[in-house]
């Protein structure tokens, strides 16, 4: 196999269905369009534009949860009026804009948090089913912040305040300026209301009512020792793994922890008692604040909930690069889910992705058991993708997944276990924190899924016992990946990678481009496998076919297997993130494309060569695994002594894999007299390969998806001047 680039495609067949325009693949559009936003989550959901901060706890409506949080249009580097946009989601991945729905500039105030619920009963009087929203609303500078009741009749896509004049909780202060962030709960056992609101200096207020307008204070539950403030609270009941109901209250709290704390405990109508004052954490990161749970409609039994936070926390919004390249800052953790379970007679909250996300799931490699002592590199280079592993050891000081390495080795993101604790590590000069999370310090094994973003990194330890989450800076071209362990040896067993779809804009219905339901249009045919028209199902002496849409399908069969052609279309402006399509029939991959055989008398058309390979050529041999009669042999022009580089010409990343085959030394890049094969990109080496001291060539793939658009070339570097293997063979 010579120097050569292929495709291994995901869908590849002769059948081809209905097409809907909505795109190229993002990074395809990245590579081609250097004014496209650069960081922007693959797999999250992010503001559009500008900012948004506190999520608005989620309600389930007509076959959909109903998504709120606050938004600033006029954001330019200082939020200060926000006002409530709207989007929509079936399944907490994918979400739908719905645009404004209490806008930011009232005459009484500015709307900040709140909380919503569906009055199914009519206990406000607005309608059976009306959306009934208690929300903070900011007076003014000098002004006091008070609770004011809003209403929806039109499903949550706008709203109207009951009062312009009069709130429906009074600022206790006078002049509390921190009283906020009021959230709603049925309590069914006493048929009553509940809405906390937090005075985040002190506590957190209990109001009970039984029409949503009038509140009535009842208790006050202080911020334990350790915390300086609370603010978001949140308060639901749950059914644990003992069958039994627990009440939770939860908040965003400052002081050692910027995060969630909550306290399982009980609720007798009036006052909330903690099982103890001492918080439990549901993530150890710096950048998982304002979170809310919500009901899972699946879960009847009350034993699942999801949760969704601000991926984001007030010290670092503004030098963030999708703020100061792309001109967006705000994203949400990704959706997890719930589950409550009895431990030693306490109660404890664990986390995980949404299944869901799984549905989204575009490639994955399994890369099986790797032994690690030192340093690692893996084949695989990505900005965007979930890995999953379980760390084992003996005995060990450090174990370590370096994700978003630069090409330099000087930035990456650091995951792993270390003494008691399992910590992230944001090893980026503009955004340099380190977070953990304590683990049993006997422990031999841990298990980690990690989800990796453009701008993000969440860690879920041991099925979601603990989680941590925390913001990055990284470049886009940060994309290596390699594993590590200091003073001593670890197995990363079962290391699996997955890629996600990019799913900004996938709930936006596509335009239709060709359905093929009235022929084939304004496309065109060569040879005969398409004949002159679209079929209209299974032909004859196929074998059957279904999951097309409409009547009408491209069918290659025409003619049987032993006919050929193709079906082109017109030109079309790319004016969406994706090109989706039904395909199925015969796996034949696009034929790779041939970059260099080393069967001439040159190193080939555009190669350089300096050192003691000017002015030389490719050698013939035979050796095992060789293709054709030629090979690059660094021996030639003076044997081990000889040394310089063999240089392509730059080429433009098409496909996914770079292959080639290799032989001879075994000296690694970075060591001094190093041979090896280097993919260059900007200066910056991203993958390289050695030989292994023997005449064998191996084949070599390099995984170079991620890069695809880039402007790459490649080097064979013979700087050996050894006796022993001082040269390498490349074919």
């Amino acid at each position: 196999m010579k120097w050569k680039s292929r495709v291994l495609p995901l869908w590849v067949g002769a059948l081809a269905g209905v097409i809907g325009s909505t795109g190229l693949s993002p990074l395809a559009a990245h590579a081609d369009n250097p004014d496209a936003e650069q960081y922007r989550p693959q797999y999250h959901f992010s503001v559009p534009d500008h900012w948004k901060n506190d999520p608005i706890r989620p309600v389930y409506l007509n076959g959909e949860y109903n998504y709120y949080y606050l938004y600033d249009a006029d954001y330019n580097g200082v939020s200060t009026q926000t006002a409530w946009r709207h989007a929509t989601t079936t399944d907490n991945v994918v979400y739908k804009d719905g645009g404004i729905a209490i806008p930011e500039g009232t005459s009484f105030g500015s709307p900040m948090a709140g909380s919503i619920v569906i009055d199914t009963n009519n206990t406000a009087g607005f309608g059976a089913g009306a959306l009934v929203a208690l929300v903070s609303v900011d007076e003014g500078p000098t002004n006091a912040t008070d609770q004011w009741v809003y209403y929806s009749t039109d499903g949550g896509a706008t709203f109207t305040p009951y009062s312009t004049t009069t709130p429906a909780m009074t600022n206790p202060g006078p002049g509390l300026h921190e009283f906020r962030d009021p959230k709603i709960e049925w309590d069914a056992a006493n048929t009553q209301w509940v809405a906390l609101v937090a005075e985040p200096l002190s506590g957190i207020d209990f109001y009970t009512s039984s029409d949503l307008k009038n509140w009535t204070l009842e208790s006050f539950f202080p911020a334990p020792s350790g915390i300086t403030f609370t603010e978001c609270p949140d308060f639901f009941q749950m059914r644990a793994d003992d069958n039994t109901l627990q009440w939770v209250l939860g908040a965003s709290t400052g002081g050692s922890m910027h995060t969630f704390a909550y306290w399982p405990g009980n609720w007798d109508g009036t006052t909330f008692t903690p099982d103890t004052t001492v918080p439990k954490w549901l993530d150890y990161g710096d950048d998982f604040y304002a979170a809310v749970t919500y009901a899972d409609e699946s879960s009847t039994d009350q034993s699942k909930r999801f949760l969704k936070g601000w991926m984001n926390y007030w010290t670092h919004p503004n030098i963030a690069k999708s703020w100061t390249v792309d001109g967006f800052t705000g994203t949400d953790a990704i959706t997890r889910e719930l589950t409550l379970k009895e431990t030693d007679g306490t109660y404890r909250l664990t986390s995980k992705p949404v299944g869901a996300l799984d549905d989204y799931a575009t490639r994955k490699w399994d890369l099986g058991d790797i032994e690690v002592n030192g340093a690692t590199d893996l084949d695989y280079h990505g900005t965007s993708y979930r890995l999953d592993t379980t760390i084992s050891w003996s005995d060990l000081d450090n174990a370590a997944i370096k994700l978003r390495r630069s090409p330099d080795g000087t930035r990456d993101f650091t995951v792993g276990k270390f003494d008691d604790f399992v910590y992230v590590d944001a090893n980026d000069p503009t955004m340099y924190r380190e977070n953990h999370a304590p683990y049993d310090p006997q422990a031999t094994s841990v298990h980690l899924t990690i989800l990796v973003d453009t701008t993000s990194v969440e860690v879920f330890v041991n099925g979601g016992e603990q989680a941590l989450t925390m913001k990055s800076n990284l470049d886009p071209t940060d994309t290596g990946l390699q594993l590590f362990t200091d003073g001593g040896a670890a197995t990363f067993s079962d290391v699996t990678i997955t890629e996600f779809a990019n799913v900004s804009g996938l709930a936006d219905a596509g335009s239709a481009y060709q359905d093929f339901e009235s022929g084939y249009g304004s496309w065109t045919t060569t040879g005969s496998a398409f004949g002159s028209a679209p079929a209209t199902g299974t032909l004859s002496g196929q074998q059957p076919v279904s999951g097309w849409l409409g009547t009408n399908l491209v069918n290659s069969y025409l003619g049987g297997d032993s006919s050929t052609g193709t079906l082109t279309s017109p030109s079309f402006t790319v004016s969406s993130p994706y090109v989706n399509f039904l395909v199925g029939g015969g796996n034949h991959p696009t034929p790779s494309d041939l970059l260099n055989g080393f069967e001439g008398s040159t190193w080939g058309t555009g190669w350089t060569a300096t050192g003691s390979y000017s002015g030389q050529g490719p050698s013939t041999a035979s050796l095992t695994n060789q293709v054709g009669a030629k090979v690059a042999d660094t021996y030639v022009n003076g044997g081990d002594s000889a040394t310089g580089t063999i240089v392509s010409p730059d080429f433009t990343i098409t496909r996914d894999y770079v292959t080639f085959r290799i032989a001879g030394g075994n000296y690694p890049w970075t060591a001094s007299g190093n041979t090896s094969v280097q993919l260059v990109i900007d200066g910056n080496v991203y993958f390289t390969a050695t030989g292994d001291n023997t005449t064998t060539l191996r084949t070599v793939g390099w995984d170079v998806h991620s890069l695809r658009g880039k402007t790459a070339h490649l080097e064979i570097v013979d700087n050996s001047t050894s006796s022993s293997w001082g040269h390498i063979m490349v074919d």
